[in-house]
C-alpha cells in the first residue's frame, strides 16, 4: 500500500506541474486578472503536494519521524492555498457581493501568521494552539466558497464552471477536516491511515485543475486541420495585430462570428456570463464597433482579404 501512495504523490505532483505549465503558457497570450489569481494557486497547491510527499516519505518509507518545527509549517500551506483558492472562487465570480470573502482571507491570514509564530517560538508542542486558529479559516472557506458558488448561479455561470468550484471546495474542505481530525488526535487509532487519504484528494484536486486549464485554453487546438477555420484563424489573427486584442477577446470574437449567444459563449469558454460581456465591451471598444454585426463585417472584411 506504501508503494501505492508513493506512486499516487509523483503522480499527483506531476499533474499539477504539468498545470502550472499549461497555465504559464496561456497566460503568455492574455495577461488578465483570471490568470494572475489562477497561477498562484496552482503553485501553492504544488507546493503543498511536495510537502506533503516529504513528511510521507520521511515518516512512512525511510522511518524518520518530522520534527514538530516541520509539521507546523503545513498549517501556513494549508492557510495560504485557502486564501488563494478563495481569490481564484471570487475573481471566477466576479461579483461584488463576494468581495468580502477576499477581504476577511486577507486579514485574517495575517492573524494566523502573528498567532502562529507565538505558537511555533513557545508553544510548538501544544498542536491546540494552533488548531484552534484552524476553526475559523475553515469555516471561511465553506461560507466564502458557498456565497461565491451561489453568486455565480445567480450570475449564470455554466454548470461545470460550478461543478469546478464546487469540487475544489469540497476536497479542500475534506483535506482540511481531515488534518484537523489527525492532528488534535481524536480519533487515535486510525490518524496514519486517515492522514494517508490526504493524497487522493490533492490527486483529484489537480485533476480537476488540468481538466479546467485544458477546456479554457486548448480545447480546440484539433481545428488546424479544418481549412475554413484556418482562414477564420487567420483573419482572426490580422484583427488582433491590427485591434491589440487580447487572446481572450479573440476567442469570443470567433464565438461571435460563428453567431453564439453570450451563454453559449460562457459554456464553451468555461466563463462566466459576466466575464463575456466585459470580454465583448473592451473588443468592441478597441474594433471602434457598437454591436455584433459591425464586428463580424470588420472580420469578414480581413478574411476576404486574406484569401
Amino acid at each position: 500500500m506504501k508503494h501505492v501512495i508513493v506512486f499516487c504523490y509523483i503522480f499527483t505532483i506531476l499533474i499539477g506541474v504539468s498545470a502550472l505549465t499549461i497555465q504559464w503558457l496561456a497566460g503568455k497570450g492574455d495577461k488578465g486578472k483570471e490568470y494572475s489569481v489562477m497561477k498562484p494557486f496552482i503553485l501553492m497547491l504544488v507546493i503543498m503536494n511536495l510537502y506533503d510527499f516529504f513528511i510521507y516519505y520521511s515518516d512512512k518509507i525511510i522511518n524518520h519521524s518530522s520534527g514538530n518545527m516541520i509539521l507546523s509549517i503545513g498549517d501556513c500551506l494549508i492557510a495560504v492555498l485557502v486564501l488563494f483558492w478563495l481569490r481564484v472562487e471570487t475573481n471566477i465570480c466576479q461579483s461584488e457581493d463576494c468581495n468580502w470573502v477576499v477581504r476577511i482571507a486577507k486579514k485574517y491570514i495575517l492573524f494566523y501568521f502573528c498567532i502562529w509564530m507565538v505558537s511555533v517560538i513557545f508553544f510548538v508542542d501544544i498542536k491546540w494552539t494552533r488548531l484552534i486558529i484552524d476553526i475559523p479559516l475553515l469555516c471561511l472557506l465553506i461560507a466564502g466558497s458557498i456565497a461565491c458558488i451561489v453568486s455565480g448561479l445567480k450570475k449564470g455561470d455554466s454548470h461545470k464552471l460550478i461543478a469546478y468550484k464546487s469540487v475544489i471546495t469540497l476536497f479542500m474542505t475534506v483535506n482540511y477536516v481531515t488534518y484537523f481530525i489527525s492532528e488534535s488526535g481524536i480519533v487515535k487509532e486510525s490518524n496514519e491511515d486517515i492522514m494517508d487519504l490526504t493524497i487522493f484528494y490533492w490527486l483529484v484536486i489537480n485533476a480537476a485543475n488540468i481538466i479546467l486549464l485544458y477546456k479554457r485554453d486548448f480545447s480546440k487546438s484539433y481545428l488546424v486541420d479544418a481549412p475554413v477555420a484556418m482562414d477564420i484563424n487567420e483573419a482572426l489573427d490580422l484583427v488582433k495585430q491590427k485591434y491589440d486584442l487580447t487572446k481572450r477577446e479573440v476567442e469570443i470574437l470567433k464565438e461571435i462570428y460563428e453567431g453564439k449567444t453570450n451563454t453559449q459563449i460562457a459554456e464553451e469558454l468555461f466563463i462566466s456570463e459576466s466575464t463575456v460581456k466585459a470580454h465583448i465591451y473592451n473588443t468592441f471598444r478597441k474594433m471602434n464597433v457598437k454591436n455584433r454585426v459591425e464586428a463580424v463585417c470588420i472580420v469578414r472584411e480581413e478574411k476576404e482579404r486574406e484569401q
